[in-house]
């Protein structure tokens, strides 16, 4: 008994010691730990951490014209906590009552003053605080409606209403630099409080309508979501800073000196290999054989053939970089010369003419037989414009013919052709830094009625760049060159960081072949399919291109739909560009006659008639033949 009595001491003893052990130990917790972490939540109450934007690079043409930019503008920032501050708004409050007081302005500064002590003893003393919060309100309202010419009862409503559970927000943005200055001097001078400025950057594109795809834009948030802003935007973007806000223990924000802790870094900027002057002239050519031949869509590219550079490159349909209301309508937002494939036709006929010419096995003087209208191959019939029975190399490229071409990838031979096609880039993506890229495609070579027509142009989809830089290859002595669309990453102070190498990807073909590419390329705008190609005073080459779409309904080729394409090379002797020009579905103008036919020969070739004539011009490249007075007129 005296023993069982004594264990339940014991454990009553030993209860009670780990009770006070439990409670010493939480009133320690409570005095020191949770002190500091209270002490921790007292300080990350009156501190505020805020991002400081990096200045975003400018992104520039060759001539370091400024394409994309930051420009300096504000937010209009609301913070409740001193439109709350009844005391704060005294002063701004007897301002609005004195302003509106018959012969305030002519009063002296004594007077005034004089007059803003009676009204604040007198009136405003005595309102409610609510009174004074409605009041000022209303008066900020006012004078920040008037310099923005925004409705004054938007902005109430913007704070009464869409953000009333907000204590800190943005209540109009990107305002420019100038109304800045001039409201923020309004609000001092008026003593208004809970409006201030969030210095931030807007980017703004100075040629908005040049060469959008290849430019780009970036989003609200400053991301870049298009092209070269897209592309580049980890080197454009740079690195924002950091800065600390106090505030007091009402709320109330207070800068101090040291409240920047990190400076951001600086973006670096990016310099195209574009000419705007000549991205300029490509835009407005391609604009007007649109709306001329009342076609949607079509393209324009100019290459510098030695090194691969994009001079210029219009697409259509486009938008505006500083409106994009348009860039999700009708297809706007496609880079059609980059991500858009398409059956080229009879430009495609450069691959078996390479073939043959650089084998060795032909020259331009060699013959075929292109027969009476067709040809056939077995089940394979392969139809002609004419009836043309024998053709030269060079005739076969002036005529087009389609029975002429296929004899001579027949003399390469078809592992040969698919080689060829392959070397020169077709089916494979360029790697131009813009985003998505069209590989192209062709149908299966082992079948004899699909190489028959890949010779001529159709079962293989290929897309503007690709053709460029085929043709780039024939002008520049026969390399493939990869393309150049930047040319340099420079930092801040002017130092380039980065160039882009000039990149030989492959040599296609013998510079001796190249040359009689040229040359053969010539006869076509001289005597052939591409005569209306034809720029008074100047050697230019190029092969005209017509081909049906396919019906994908019908499973066959529609007559009616075709894709007309030009590809020229100027000047011939010592080529300084090439331009390829595509028209999408064009339809006759009411003014011509009533024979006129749709090809690339007769839309497509004047088209890059009147680019080349001007960028010719533009790079001051001296005439080296005589000018045909009556050829002058017909290309004006």
């Amino acid at each position: 008994m005296e023993v069982a009595v004594k264990i339940r001491a014991l454990i009553v003893c030993l209860v009670l010691v780990t009770g006070l052990s439990a409670l010493s130990v939480r009133l320690i917790t409570l005095q020191v730990w949770d002190r500091r972490m209270s002490d921790k939540a007292q300080v990350s109450r009156f501190e505020d951490w805020r991002a400081i934007p990096a200045s975003r690079g400018r992104i520039v043409d060759r001539h370091d014209h400024v394409l994309a930019q930051n420009i300096p503008v504000a937010a209009l920032v609301v913070d409740r906590n001193h439109l709350n501050h009844s005391d704060n708004l005294t002063k701004a409050v007897t301002y609005r009552f004195a302003s509106q007081t018959l012969g305030w302005k002519k009063l002296t500064d004594e007077e005034r003053r004089e007059l803003l002590r009676k009204i604040k003893q007198e009136r405003v003393s005595k309102m409610s605080r609510e009174e004074v919060i409605a009041e000022h309100l209303e008066y900020a309202s006012e004078v920040i409606g008037r310099a923005l010419r925004i409705p004054s009862d938007k902005l109430l409503n913007n704070v009464l209403i869409h953000n009333a559970n907000k204590d800190w927000f943005a209540m109009e943005k990107d305002i420019p630099e100038d109304l800045v200055r001039d409201l923020e001097d309004e609000l001092q001078l008026r003593s208004i409080q809970g409006f201030s400025f969030e210095r931030s950057q807007k980017r703004h594109y100075t040629m908005s309508t040049l060469a959008p795809h290849l430019v780009g834009f970036v989003d609200y948030e400053g991301i870049g979501r298009a092209g070269i802003e897209k592309s580049y935007n980890q080197l454009l973007a740079g690195r924002d800073g950091e800065r600390k806000l106090k505030r007091d223990a009402n709320g109330l924000v207070m800068l101090t000196e040291s409240s920047a802790v990190r400076p951001p870094k600086l973006g670096k900027h990016i310099r195209l290999t574009l000419d705007m002057g000549l991205q300029a002239i490509v835009e407005v050519e391609l604009e007007e054989a649109l709306k001329k031949y009342n076609s949607d869509r079509g393209s324009i590219i100019i290459t510098d053939p030695p090194t691969g550079d994009i001079l210029a490159m219009a697409s259509r349909p486009y938008y505006d970089l500083n409106d994009r209301k348009n860039f999700s309508k009708n297809g706007a937002s496609m880079n059609f010369p980059v991500e858009g494939s398409y059956e080229a036709g009879s430009v495609m006929k450069l691959v078996a003419m390479t073939a043959a010419l650089d084998s060795g096995l032909v020259n331009r003087n060699t013959e075929v037989y292109c027969g009476w209208g067709h040809i056939t191959r077995g089940r394979v019939k392969i139809n002609d414009h004419h009836a043309y029975g024998d053709l030269s190399f060079d005739e076969v490229m002036m005529k087009s013919s389609n029975p002429g071409v296929f004899c001579f990838a027949e003399i390469a031979g078809r592992d040969v052709f698919y080689d060829y096609l392959k070397n020169y880039g077709f089916c494979q993506r360029t790697g131009i830094p813009v985003g998505w890229e069209a590989r192209g495609s062709h149908t299966d070579s082992s079948n004899m009625q699909n190489f028959a027509q890949a010779t001529f142009g159709y079962g293989v989809s290929v897309s503007p760049i690709q053709l460029a830089m085929a043709y780039s290859a024939i002008a520049n002595g026969g390399y493939l060159m990869k393309p150049r669309l930047v040319d340099s990453v420079i930092a801040n102070n002017g130092i380039v960081v980065e160039q882009t190498p000039v990149t030989k990807i492959r040599r296609v073909m013998k510079e001796r072949t190249s040359k009689g590419m040229c040359l053969s390329l010539e006869q076509v705008v001289l005597d052939g399919t591409g005569k209306n190609a034809a720029v008074p005073g100047h050697r230019v080459g190029g092969k005209t291109g017509t081909a049906w779409k396919w019906d994908n309904l019908n499973k066959s080729y529609d007559r009616n739909k075709k894709f007309l394409t030009f590809a020229g090379i100027a000047p011939v002797k010592d080529p300084k560009f090439v331009c390829i020009v595509t028209i999408d579905e064009p339809k006759a103008p009411m003014d011509v006659e009533e024979d006129f036919r749709i090809g690339g020969g007769t839309v497509a070739a004047p088209v890059f008639s009147k680019v080349a004539k001007r960028v010719i011009e533009q790079m001051n490249i001296a005439p080296t033949e005589p000018i045909d007075e009556e050829l002058a007129d017909l290309t004006q």
